[in-house]
């Protein structure tokens, strides 16, 4: 059965609803929400892996004036299928997010990293010689820690803080808001369960959502227009959490949040207490959602890549870098939009 990539969804908009509830419910829900979930010390584990000697080839480390200063907070966000019968080797990240917030708390930027993309991996002793690969490849040999180094020398970024989202609980906590509206431009069928999406609005319970953001094949830009939707069924997600009141009817809240909670591992620093107070201000409204920019496909041993674009790249991660992703989206406006398949 394909993995997907739609648990990540919950994660921030999870965080976006608490801190929407205001600053004393979003406290009091945050820390029941804290004790539920579980934690691994992500960071300390990568940061005890082999440092990556190759040099990076999208980032910009130095400005006309010295060298770059970082400013805002990056959440990495990793969807991974945990099956009880698969081992980490079985398994693949197939949904790799950054969520940058900027230094002032208002703006979040999500970037996805499609599972394909072409990039560095360092050597893995006993299964990875080291080069360029799949970017999926990296949970499989070394689980969230080599991701997250992956990640970061891929960026040039610092990643403040890690979660891991498993699948299993999307379609239950789908059900618990109700449900989510999604616009689809062209009627699509679903070569796996032949589920058909009329053109137009498609309302989603949680088996109809898990097979629209699961589908990649049948869709004119297979994995890109995977990532369009999951970034546009998130953007649905949190404008549904924050308007039909799940944050004011407790049984509701606590349903919701028991089962986030049951697919959560976050980094032993993530404090979400802390983080729903710093984002109380944030709403649906105030993220933007774009991709790393690709130019074309290359062939590799693990099958078709998704070759990156190496000025592209340098902008965007550049921008993310300085906190500067509100110029970044003005100048590339088309790179911002939410839209379907």
């Amino acid at each position: 059965m394909a993995r997907w990539a739609k648990v990540v969804v919950v994660t921030l908009a999870v965080l976006i609803g608490l801190a929407g509830a205001g600053f004393g419910a979003a406290a009091l829900y945050a820390e029941h929400f804290e004790s539920e979930v579980a934690r691994d010390d992500i960071l300390g584990r990568a940061s005890a892996l082999p440092k990556i000697t190759e040099a990076p080839e999208y980032v910009i480390v130095t400005g006309p004036s010295g060298a770059l200063r970082e400013s805002g907070t990056n959440y990495l966000v990793l969807g991974v299928d945990t099956r009880a019968t698969w081992t980490q080797a079985q398994s693949r990240s197939d949904t790799i997010m950054l969520i940058h917030v900027d230094a002032s708390h208002r703006h979040a930027s999500v970037v996805s990293f499609p599972r394909d993309s072409y990039v560095y991996i360092p050597p893995v002793p006993g299964r990875w010689a080291g080069g360029k690969t799949k970017i999926n490849a990296a949970y499989a040999w070394g689980g969230a820690p080599l991701v997250l180094q992956v990640v970061s020398h891929l960026t040039g970024l610092d990643i403040d803080h890690v979660v891991r989202v498993d699948f299993a609980a999307v379609r239950k906590i789908t059900d618990i808001v109700g449900g989510v509206d999604v616009n689809v431009r062209k009627a699509v069928t679903d070569g796996r369960t032949g589920y058909r999406f009329r053109a137009g609005v498609n309302h989603l319970d949680g088996k109809r959502a898990e097979i629209y953001v699961r589908q990649r094949y049948g869709l004119a830009q297979g994995d890109f227009d995977r990532v369009k939707r999951q970034q546009q069924y998130l953007h649905a997600l949190g404008d549904k959490i924050l308007s039909m009141g799940v944050l004011t009817n407790p049984m509701r809240l606590s349903s919701l949040l028991s089962e986030v909670a049951k697919s959560l591992v976050v980094d032993s620093g993530l404090d979400l207490t802390a983080t729903a107070r710093q984002l109380s201000g944030l709403r649906t409204d105030d993220l933007d959602f774009t991709t790393i920019p690709s130019t074309g496909f290359v062939r590799s041993a693990a099958g078709t890549a998704n070759r990156l674009d190496k000025a592209g790249c340098r902008d965007l991660f550049l921008a993310l870098r300085t906190d500067t992703m509100d110029t970044y989206f003005r100048r590339h406006p088309g790179y911002a939009a939410v839209t379907g398949s």
